[in-house]
């Protein structure tokens, strides 16, 4: 619902998503006290669903790319470890096309 209330707010909204991840990785980071479900849970709300992912990238690309990056820095760094495949594939498959698209 919270993601729902933010995609009215456009460029700002997808700001704003991405920084809620940051902020829970840097908790993550610093205690390690969050737990790989809860990075799940986020994957599927935001680059799980085809939905959100267009929205993000569509009205705040760095945003995008930021939860991106995030993703790929907690699971590089072990601070999540996925119980599903399925999302490391996509991240996978999402860096890669984003390596390949350029930026206006």
């Amino acid at each position: 619902e919270w993601i729902s209330s933010m995609r009215p707010h456009g460029f700002r909204g997808a700001a704003e998503i991405a920084a809620t991840l940051e902020h829970m990785a840097s908790f993550a980071n610093l205690t390690g006290m969050v737990g790989d479900h809860l990075f799940d849970q986020f994957f599927d709300q935001t680059l799980g669903n085809d939905e959100v992912t267009s929205f993000l990238r569509a009205e705040n690309y760095d945003a995008y790319l930021a939860i991106c990056d995030v993703f790929s820095a907690l699971y590089d760094h072990n601070l999540w470890k996925s119980r599903r495949n399925t999302h490391i594939d996509r991240l996978q498959s999402l860096t890669q096309a984003n390596t390949g698209e350029q930026v206006a």
